[in-house]
């Protein structure tokens, strides 16, 4: 009888060794799962970054005589490429600097002081999945507004290696009720501020693809 016992014991045992592997293997499966389904959230909730570029490289300035008064309407042509195929994209609340060559706008800690001259964006960019979709920004200066560099503009001169500084707020559309926002920040580096459009340097140069830095 007592062999009996023991045999049944080991089978019971068996069968909970049998029971705890199932077990450790559903587990296993199930950690799996979640990390693939985390992976694809994160593939998601972070696409490639929003992609921008100057046409021409240039800002255009052209002059305004009285009345009222002088003034030199600068103008240029922004470009934005998402290359998401799964998300909407939207660059809001953009405001513009333009840095002259002397002054980082990287290292600027407050571009409105720094900066030769800034303004607020009158459009948001809005780029549907694997669209590229242009913006046109422009301001109408006044000597007040730019007074280093007003005279050379407004009689038809140039500036070079000027930066174009954008500060905006980056949201990443996941679904239609859930959006991811960040604030982000794009450099257009070695641009081109003035001249005659029917110049060869002008009508030569070629697209100036902005850097982006990401904020929080």
């Amino acid at each position: 009888m007592a062999a009996a016992a023991g045999g049944s014991d080991g089978e019971k045992s068996g069968f909970r060794w049998v029971d705890a592997a199932r077990y450790a293997v559903a587990a296993v499966v199930t950690l799996l799962i979640a990390v693939v389904i985390v992976k694809a959230i994160k593939v998601v909730l972070r696409p490639e970054p929003l992609q921008l570029w100057v046409a021409g490289g240039s800002v255009s300035a052209v002059a305004i005589p009285p009345p009222p008064t002088e003034m030199v309407t600068l103008g240029l042509s922004i470009w934005a490429q998402n290359p998401s195929d799964r998300v909407r994209m939207y660059f809001l609340n953009i405001t513009a600097y333009l840095f002259d060559k002397n002054t980082s706008a990287a290292a600027s800690l407050d571009p409105e002081f720094d900066s030769m001259i800034f303004f607020q964006a009158k459009d948001d960019i809005v780029a549907v999945q694997l669209e590229a979709v242009e913006s046109v920004l422009q301001m109408n200066a006044k000597k007040t507004h730019i007074p280093d560099y007003f005279e050379l503009l407004y009689n038809g001169g140039s500036m070079s290696d000027v930066t174009l500084r954008l500060d905006g707020n980056l949201i990443t559309e996941v679904t239609s009720e859930v959006n991811k926002t960040r604030r982000a920040t794009y450099y257009c580096e070695q641009l081109l501020v003035g001249g005659d459009a029917n110049d060869k340097s002008v009508k030569n140069k070629q697209k100036a693809i902005c850097k982006q830095r990401q904020g929080t």
